[in-house]
């Protein structure tokens, strides 16, 4: 399936804030795995920028409660 440019955009963004949030949690992808059962190739493949489709909105939740953050907060780029 081909994606629109700025959709790509927008999930790179998206990786890229959680992933910083992960960081500034001091929690690595390994512990994020365990917190949510999000496998932990997923979860590099979220912060890339890479993931896309029906499955990541239901990750998106997991990852926003294990960080202990506002689902909304995810989208604040």
């Amino acid at each position: 399936m081909k994606y629109d440019k700025r959709f790509i955009e927008a999930c790179e963004k998206l990786g890229k804030r959680i992933q910083d949030i992960r960081e500034e949690k001091g929690i690595t992808v390994e512990e994020l795995s365990e917190k949510t059962g999000i496998r932990k190739e997923y979860i590099k493949k979220i912060e890339s920028g890479k993931a896309y489709g029906v499955t990541l909105d239901k990750h998106l939740f997991k990852m926003s409660n294990a960080l202990k953050i506002k689902l909304s907060t995810l989208f604040n780029f």
